[in-house]
C-alpha cells in the first residue's frame, strides 16, 4: 500500500478473496475504509460491509461514498454482469446507462468486460472519486516472474505457452476475454463471457489424445489496470488438477496471486507447474 495514502478507500466488493485482502490491509495500514457489498455476489467478507447494495444500485452505492468522505474507489473482486431486467437500475444507474447504454445489458457478449469497465470507472470518476486498482493496495500479489512452487516448465511446455500468451493478447484485444487453453502448439479453448472458470471446466470434455493442455491468462493489452486484473488462486488451482490440466501460465506484472503458499503446495503435490512469465514470452525461460 502506498503510505502516502490515508485517504477513506471506498471498496466495490464482489466475489472472491481479494475485497477480503483489502480490509486486511487498510486494518493493517490503519487506513479508513467503507465496504459496499455487491448482493449475490460478495459472498467471501469475514464481515458485514457498510450497506449492501445491488449492481444496479450506483446511487445507493455513491451517497454512502459520499456521506463516508470516500476519497478513492477501488472496485474488487467476481461480478456475474446481470441482464437488464435483473439489473433493476435505480435513477442514478438509469442516467449511466444513458450515456453508456444498454447493449452491455441485452446482449453481452457484444460488449466487452473492458469496455464496459471503463465506462464504469468514468462515472465514478465523474462523482468525484479517484479510482485505483488493487495492486496500488496489494502490491504484494502482483505475479513476479518465475515457478510458482518447485515445478517448472519443460521445454515442450515453453513452446505451448508462447503460442498461449499470442493468442490470449489477441483474445484480450478484441476484448473477448483473458485466458486460453493450449496443447501441442494449438489453441483448443479461449474463454468467453462465462469467465475463466467455466472454461477451467469445460476442458474436462476435451479429447483424451494427446498432451495435457495448459491454461494461459494474460491481461487485456488495452486493459485499464484499475479494474479486472487477471487473478488466480487456490480455487483455480483446484479446478485445473480437476479438470486435468498439466500447467498454468499466468503474466508476471499483471496477474494477481491469492495464497501463493496455498497454491504452490496444491500445484507440487498434483505435479502441476504455475510459471509466471514476463514481457516476452521467451522472458525468465531456458
Amino acid at each position: 500500500m502506498d503510505d502516502t495514502s490515508k485517504d477513506r478507500l471506498g471498496i466495490i466488493a464482489g466475489g472472491g478473496a481479494i475485497p477480503q485482502l483489502l480490509v486486511q490491509a487498510c486494518e493493517t495500514e490503519q487506513r479508513p475504509y467503507t465496504v459496499v457489498g455487491l448482493k449475490g455476489h460478495a459472498d467471501s467478507l469475514a464481515n458485514a460491509p457498510a450497506i449492501w447494495a445491488r449492481v444496479g444500485q450506483a446511487g445507493k452505492c455513491f451517497q454512502k461514498f459520499h456521506e463516508d468522505k470516500v476519497s478513492s474507489v477501488v472496485m474488487a473482486g467476481r461480478v456475474m454482469r446481470p441482464g437488464l431486467f435483473d439489473l433493476r437500475p435505480d435513477w442514478r444507474t438509469i442516467k449511466f446507462l444513458a450515456r453508456a447504454g444498454t447493449k452491455a445489458f441485452i446482449k453481452k457478449d457484444s460488449v466487452g468486460d473492458d469496455r464496459l469497465l471503463r465506462s464504469v470507472i468514468a462515472e465514478i470518476e465523474r462523482e468525484g472519486f479517484s479510482v485505483v486498482g488493487v495492486d496500488s493496495v496489494l502490491s504484494d500479489l502482483i505475479a513476479l516472474p518465475g515457478a510458482v512452487g518447485t515445478i517448472s516448465p519443460s521445454q515442450e511446455d515453453q513452446q505451448d505457452i508462447a503460442a498461449g500468451l499470442i493468442a490470449a493478447r489477441e483474445h484480450g484485444a478484441a476484448d473477448r476475454g483473458q485466458a486460453v487453453i493450449v496443447r501441442d502448439g494449438s489453441i483448443v479453448a479461449r474463454e468467453g463471457i462465462e469467465g475463466t472458470d467455466s472454461l477451467i471446466r469445460g476442458a474436462a470434455d476435451l479429447p483424451s489424445t494427446g498432451s495435457k493442455p495448459i491454461l494461459v491468462k494474460a491481461s487485456k493489452p488495452q486493459q485499464d489496470r484499475r479494474a479486472d486484473l487477471p487473478v488466480i488462486g487456490p480455487e483455480t488451482i483446484n479446478a485445473c488438477i480437476a479438470s486435468g490440466f498439466r500447467g498454468i501460465a499466468i503474466e508476471a506484472g499483471g496477474t494477481l496471486i491469492v495464497d501463493r503458499k496455498s497454491m504452490a503446495e496444491l500445484a507440487d503435490r498434483a505435479g502441476l507447474f504455475i510459471y509466471a512469465v514476463g514481457d516476452e514470452p521467451s522472458e525468465g525461460m531456458s
